[in-house]
């Protein structure tokens, strides 16, 4: 009877154990395990190295770290052939990280077909699976390739779209067209955004998980980008209208920086109970502005940010300064590894905050064909005014033209975006010229990237070709 139960209990450790994953993969089986896997599934801010491709900083050869020559100066020349890390921040770094996470998103779509759980939970899982499959695709496309042209989408290259689990050892893709990227996030977030009213219920209560707000403020986003200026308004005002006009009081942070150290205060800034951010992500040790977020990083705020603009402003509590007057050397102190704290372990970065919404719909209304300079200039003032103490607020005069009107927008989505790795695409989408000069005073050093220059589309890192074969007769034109 003793053998009898042995071999009894032996043959159903057998069993249990054939009946396990090969693999160790966890099983999905319901929607809580889809909710845990989407819950992983958000991508970090891998674009926010584009900050150093952009006017908003100048390059100190004598402060950069040895080390960080290699891998972040092809990035701010501009140059096709830079860092193969994807530890650090690099656009192999980023092509690999939003790959990743598209196979996140298209992983939970897959389960949630044979997932058990009540319709309500489904609805809202795979509205999400699809907003972030929208948003990965949204980031890569706006890196890898030239800006969205409608004469031209059709023929410029886009980037591979997966849409499903690959089955195969190595599976290869050709590149999309722009046109055919962009009609698959349009399409995901029109099927994600009409699941998500009707599953709004199970919509996770959290700022680091899309809701009804955020995907909102990801269409505003995509319509500017598209010059869809009706539409980008219309779903900020949307955004204003399910959270109000509500945005970082700046006076509150700088009494917060008076009490504490500014590490501590860097650490702290993004917190969601400190800024009411749309949607943040909270990462660990990945250094995402390392180039530009130590003292020995290399890169500084541009000479015309940090000189003129007024001391009054309490943005310029974000400016930290170090070196001498000559040096000029100055970070912007928005993310946890700043000031001098290259290696701290926990970062939170903005994806979409209410100050952009607020910048986005204030240039759609300057844009659209019956422009409208007293909304765009409220929406202005709705964020400046939190940008001084009372006793120092004065509004900007109200400009006489929509032109000017622009202008003015413009130069305080420059100011109150810096650092946050918008810039880049703004440079793109607006045809701005930027010079970098490997010495500052010396124009002879100057690399110059024109007007709606064709690197602006960074090339297909070489570690992609590398696994993807196809891509090395697919290369963005130069």
């Amino acid at each position: 009877m003793v053998v009898m139960t042995a071999i009894l209990g032996m043959t159903s450790s057998c069993d249990k154990f054939l009946d396990a994953p090969y693999d160790n993969r966890v099983e999905i089986n319901d929607v809580e395990d889809v909710n845990l896997l989407l819950a992983n599934a958000y991508p970090v801010r891998a674009d926010v190295f584009t900050e150093i491709m952009t006017d908003n900083l100048h390059h100190y050869a004598s402060t950069m770290q040895a080390s960080n020559g290699a891998t972040y100066l092809p990035i701010y020349r501009w140059e096709d052939e830079f860092s193969d890390a994807i530890t650090t921040a690099t656009p192999t770094h980023a092509y690999t990280h939003y790959y990743r996470k598209v196979y996140d998103a298209n992983l939970a779509l897959e389960q949630l077909e044979k997932a058990t759980g009540s319709q309500g939970q489904k609805d809202a899982l795979r509205a999400e699976a699809l907003i972030l499959r929208a948003y990965n695709y949204f980031s890569l496309v706006n890196l890898f390739s030239l800006h969205y042209n409608e004469a031209e989408n059709a023929t410029n290259l886009g980037v591979p779209l997966v849409l499903e689990v690959p089955k195969g050892n190595r599976n290869l893709y050709d590149r999309a067209t722009v046109k055919e990227v962009y009609d698959q996030i349009d399409k995901d977030m029109e099927e994600g955004l009409a699941l998500m009213k009707k599953g709004e219920a199970f919509v996770p209560r959290t700022p680091y998980r899309f809701s009804l707000a955020s995907a909102h403020a990801f269409m505003s986003r995509l319509n500017l980008y598209k010059g869809k200026w009706d539409e980008a308004a219309r779903y900020a005002d949307l955004v204003v209208g399910e959270r109000g006009v509500i945005v970082r009081k700046m006076s509150e942070d700088v009494t917060r920086k008076a009490t504490t150290m500014e590490t501590f205060w860097a650490q702290e800034i993004m917190s969601p109970t400190q800024h009411p951010s749309l949607l943040l992500v909270n990462q660990t040790n990945l250094f995402l502005c390392r180039p530009f977020g130590y003292r020995l990083g290399g890169f500084y705020i541009a000479h015309n940010i940090f000189y003129t603009t007024p001391s009054q402003d309490l943005r310029t509590h974000m400016f930290s300064s170090g070196g001498t007057v000559i040096d000029s050397v100055a970070l912007v102190v928005k993310y946890a590894n700043q000031p001098n704290n290259p290696n701290a372990a926990q970062s939170r970065y903005d994806c979409f905050t209410m100050e952009e919404v607020l910048l986005n719909r204030a240039e759609a209304n300057l844009r659209k064909s019956s422009p409208d300079i007293t909304k765009a200039m409220a929406d202005i003032e709705a964020i400046r005014k939190e940008r001084f103490t009372a006793a120092n607020y004065r509004p900007l005069t109200t400009p006489g033209n929509p032109a000017d009107a622009l202008t003015a927008v413009l130069r305080e989505r420059k100011l109150e975006l810096l650092g946050q790795g918008y810039r880049w695409y703004d440079i793109k989408r607006l045809g701005i010229e930027v010079e970098h000069r490997m010495i500052r005073t010396d124009p002879k050093t100057a690399t110059i990237l024109k007007a709606n220059d064709k690197r602006t589309a960074i090339q297909i890192p070489i570690q992609a070709r590398v696994g993807n074969p196809l891509l090395e007769n697919q290369l963005n034109p130069r």
